[in-house]
């Protein structure tokens, strides 16, 4: 840890102690889009901007947590219960803490400061970083070992249960067991993954629109709930399909036939199998270094989610609109939950800069908004797939 960084440190809590901080990477998302939550298949990369996590313990069982990203501090004792009025990040930061220690054998006090590089609300996996960084600094004061698949799961857990958001488990494992240079080929459902190389000499570059959301209270809950119901209304006409992934092409028929005017069904079926496949195939892609099946499938997936979807929005279409466009793109799409957020861009290596200053420009005469530039590399989780801390 740096000099500044423990001064800083000092400044809020005090001297003492050498504390220990973790560094939790964010996450981009290259292809397979609202497939997570759907059992499907995601390809998502482990990114170069972080959530810092620094932290110490105390000698009483007061618990500090300080975040500069919400300039606020929260403090609270596990020898009391949480205030169920509590809300926001410090509910999500209390329960995170709280779900760790509960195995403890002897809790301690802690002290602990939340920074980030990251941007938050930005379709960047912020939220996961935050709750891995928080979850893994109180298990190291504590004494308490972590499993990858195991936290992975209890991380998802806590997103739904403090945070409001019942997201899959794609964000969670990409910041714990991605490898440097690889995209991580997730799926859903049997949790199998794969390492897929990212081709030498591309440049991945993320856009962000400046456009927020939060997703606990946007209309990402209610695609999730519209994706439930059309597996109830294909188990009403005797299909014993336990999520989208079970549905195939051939099936959407079926489905016409049993909304009828319901065309909102038809189409938000339509893009959770016609993203899995565009996953299986930019996997394949990726590992070909096939630019040209690269730049169609994002196109493809972009406008799947504009259209059949519905979670794109202006900012974020004339952004990919711009990109594609730009100099040296091989590949731009939205990334994330949507509504706002970040774009994902494949870049010529050595055309990056021109690439970002040619896209911004021409974002910023279409929208009047100035996006920002994010050139990211793909690096490594914070944990191994054995389980040790890197």
């Amino acid at each position: 840890m740096s000099e500044f960084d423990r001064d800083r440190f000092e400044e809020i809590f005090g001297k003492g102690k050498l504390p220990d901080r973790i560094s939790v990477p964010g996450r981009v998302n290259l292809i397979g889009e609202h497939t997570d939550y759907n059992d499907g298949l995601v390809l998502p990369v482990a990114i170069n901007r972080y959530v810092h996590v620094t932290g110490r313990t105390r000698p009483d069982r007061w618990i500090t947590v300080h975040s500069t990203a919400f300039r606020e501090q929260h403090r609270f004792s596990r020898k009391n219960k949480m205030n169920p009025s509590l809300s926001g990040w410090k509910r999500f930061a209390e329960g995170i803490i709280r779900t760790i220690l509960k195995n403890a054998d002897e809790q301690v006090g802690m002290d602990l400061l939340v920074e980030n590089d990251l941007p938050v609300g930005g379709g960047l996996s912020s939220s996961a970083a935050f709750a891995a960084g928080l979850g893994t600094i109180a298990a190291r004061l504590n004494g308490i070992e972590l499993q990858p698949l195991e936290f992975a799961r209890t991380l998802q857990e806590m997103e739904h249960e403090y945070a409001g958001v019942e997201c899959g488990i794609m964000d969670q494992l990409s910041v714990l067991i991605s490898r440097m240079d690889n995209a991580l080929l997730i799926d859903c459902r049997s949790l199998q993954i794969d390492h897929i190389p990212i081709p030498a000499g591309w440049s991945l570059v993320v856009l962000d629109t400046g456009v927020r959301h939060d997703l606990a209270f946007s209309e990402y809950s209610e695609r999730r709930h519209q994706c439930a119901e059309i597996i109830e209304l294909y188990s009403r006409a005797g299909k014993e399909f336990t999520s989208l992934r079970d549905v195939s092409l051939h099936d959407l028929d079926l489905l016409e036939k049993i909304t009828g005017s319901m065309g909102v069904f038809l189409r938000r079926c339509r893009h959770v199998i016609s993203e899995n496949l565009r996953v299986t195939e930019a996997a394949s892609a990726l590992q070909a270094s096939d630019e040209k099946r690269i730049g169609r499938l994002f196109k493809e997936s972009h406008k799947s989610l504009k259209n059949d979807f519905e979670v794109t929005c202006p900012e974020l279409d004339s952004m990919v609109e711009a990109a594609c466009h730009a100099p040296g793109c091989i590949a731009a799409r939205m990334t994330g939950g949507g509504f706002g957020g970040c774009t994902v861009n494949f870049v010529t290596g050595g055309m990056a800069e021109k690439f970002i200053n040619t896209t911004l420009s021409d974002y910023r005469k279409k929208t009047g908004q100035n996006g920002t530039a994010l050139p990211v590399s793909s690096i490594g989780g914070i944990m191994s797939c054995e389980g040790k801390l890197q």
